[in-house]
């Protein structure tokens, strides 16, 4: 069974973005990891060769599972907040699907350096318009991936799961490339890649 310290180091590339993010301050960039990393885990403890559920549905119950209780979010506010920001690049809620639907029309991603993190999961007066300190959802973020990896430890199943599926993980490692040159002959490079290969 992996431990929880081999899990933090197969999510490294992930949890070191998240920080080089923070630290350049890139909170765009940051935002997307954090709304793609519900995906990652909820796809590695399911068994995908027979897997009923959907990816919203995965992606719901890895979001209400493993984040932290919020009366103004839930698992499908995520989700929505996922699917403009991924899918179309918009803030705007689409509520395309029937399930897993949110009341916000809209997701306001405040900047930490102008807003404290009091603004953070806070709505208009008309309750149409979610306020996130990106900072504090990354905390929260680095928090759930913690609480995953401890759950896991008690659930051999889902374990059994993530250790099938987590050689597809892309993790940042060395590579060794063969370039062939101008006049044809070929010539060795070595360097870091980010690659599941």
């Amino acid at each position: 069974m992996r431990t929880i310290e081999q899990l933090r180091n197969d999510f490294a590339l992930y949890i070191e973005e998240i920080e080089r993010c923070e630290n350049a301050k890139c909170y765009w960039a940051l935002l997307h990891v954090l709304l793609a990393l519900p995906d990652v885990c909820a796809t590695l403890e399911t068994d995908l060769a027979s897997a009923k559920s959907n990816v919203g549905d995965r992606y719901v119950d890895w979001c209400r599972d493993y984040l932290p209780k919020s009366p103004a979010v839930s698992g499908d506010d995520r989700y929505q907040m996922r699917n403009a920001l991924l899918h179309s690049g918009s803030t705007t809620a689409q509520n395309l699907f029937k399930k897993h639907h949110t009341d916000y029309k809209h997701f306001s991603y405040v900047d930490p350096e102008t807003f404290d993190l009091s603004v953070h999961d806070t709505t208009n007066q008309s309750r149409t318009v979610l306020n996130v300190h990106v900072a504090a959802m990354a905390a929260e973020t680095k928090d759930a991936l913690e609480s995953w990896f401890n759950a896991l430890q008690g659930d051999s199943i889902k374990m059994s799961r993530v250790e099938q599926n987590i050689g597809h993980l892309t993790r940042l490692q060395p590579k060794r490339i063969l370039v062939t040159q101008s006049n044809g002959s070929p010539i060795e490079r070595t360097g870091l890649t980010r690659s599941s290969t």
